[in-house]
C-alpha cells in the first residue's frame, strides 16, 4: 500500500491540507484512497515516535497499527498528517538545526510501516518568518532559552532533508516552499491525496480564505470555474491578480520583534533561505513542487 505521510512542518499548513482531503473522503474512498481523521492515529503515531532508540517491537505491531488506522478495507493509498511527529513545536529548532530529533523519532515509524511504499511530504518556510512565528507560540522562558543559543544564519532546511533521507532511505520525499502555497495548492492536494486528475474535489478553494478578505476566495473559485486556466502559468497569473486585489495583509504579518533582529538580519536570512532552496532539487530522492 502507498502511504503519504505529511510531516508539516509546523506553522506552514496548520492542518488545512488534511481538512480539505477529509471533506472529500467519501469521494476519495471510491478511488481506494483512505483519509482517516487525525484522531484515529495521531496519539498512536506520537507514541511510536517517542520510542526509545533501538526499541524492539512485536512482529505484528505494524499490522495492529494499520488495523487501528484504516477506515476502509484494502485501500491502495493511506493519507496521514501529523506535524508533531518530527518534534513538538518547542523542539522544532535548536542552535543551528531544524528538528534535531527527527532521525530518532522516525526510527519506530519506519519499522512500523515496513513493507509499504511510504512517501514523506513537508513544506519549508523562510526562517526570517518561521522563527519569529514559532517563538511567538512558545512560553516566554522557553523562547528566550532557544534564542540564547540560536544561530539562525547557520540553519538550513537542506540539512533536515539529508537527515530524513538517511533516517528513511527507501522513502521518497516531496517538499515545497510554504511561500509558494497559493500558486501550487491544487498540486499539493493532488500530490498528497494521490487522486485522479479529473477528480471533482470540493472545498479546495477554502485555503484562500486564510489570506484573502471575506469573499475573495469565492470570487477566485467562481472565476476559475467559469474560465479554466489553460496551463499552470495561466493559473498562477490569475491567482496573483486576485491576491493583489483581495489579499488581507493583516493575516500574513509576522512580528519579528521577539527576536530583536534588524531589517538587515531579516534580509540576510531571506537570502540564505533562497540559496538553500536552490540546492533542494539536486538532492537524491527529493522531489520539489514549484510554481
Amino acid at each position: 500500500m502507498d502511504i503519504a505521510l505529511h510531516l508539516g512542518v509546523h506553522l506552514t499548513d496548520d492542518g488545512r491540507l488534511l481538512r480539505c482531503l477529509i471533506k472529500n473522503r467519501d469521494l476519495l474512498a471510491g478511488q481506494g484512497i483512505d483519509v482517516p481523521k487525525q484522531a484515529r492515529y495521531r496519539d498512536m503515531l506520537l507514541q511510536l515516535a517517542a520510542s526509545e532508540p533501538g526499541a524492539q517491537f512485536e512482529e505484528d505491531t505494524g499490522q495492529m497499527v494499520m488495523d487501528n488506522i484504516l477506515d476502509h478495507e484494502n485501500p491502495t493509498r493511506l493519507v496521514l498528517s501529523a506535524p508533531d511527529l518530527l518534534a513538538w513545536q518547542g523542539g522544532a529548532v535548536r542552535t543551528a538545526q531544524f528538528y534535531p530529533a527527527a532521525a530518532q523519532r522516525l526510527q519506530a515509524l519506519r519499522a512500523c510501516f515496513s513493507g509499504h511504499d511510504v512517501r514523506l511530504f513537508l513544506a519549508i518556510r523562510n526562517p526570517a518568518s518561521f522563527l519569529p512565528a514559532l517563538l511567538g507560540r512558545l512560553k516566554r522562558g522557553q523562547a528566550e532559552k532557544i534564542l540564547k543559543t540560536l544561530k539562525p544564519e547557520e540553519l538550513r532546511w537542506s540539512m533536515l532533508l539529508h537527515t530524513l533521507r538517511d533516517a528513511w532511505p527507501e522513502a521518497q520525499i516531496t517538499v515545497w516552499c510554504d511561500e509558494d502555497t497559493p500558486f501550487i495548492w491544487h498540486k499539493l492536494l493532488g500530490a498528497v491525496g494521490g487522486y485522479g486528475p479529473d477528480t471533482p474535489l470540493k472545498h479546495s478553494f477554502e485555503w484562500f480564505d486564510e489570506v484573502m478578505v471575506p469573499g475573495g476566495a469565492e470570487k477566485l473559485e467562481t472565476y476559475l470555474n467559469a474560465a479554466p486556466p489553460m496551463d499552470d502559468m495561466h493559473r498562477q497569473r490569475v491567482i496573483s491578480a486576485f491576491l493583489d486585489k483581495f489579499c488581507d495583509e493583516s493575516k500574513m504579518e509576522v512580528d519579528v520583534s521577539i527576536t530583536g533582529w534588524t531589517e538587515e538580519k531579516v534580509d540576510l536570512l531571506s537570502t540564505l533561505y533562497e540559496d538553500d532552496v536552490m540546492t533542494l532539487a539536486g538532492l537524491d530522492g527529493v522531489t520539489v513542487i514549484e510554481p
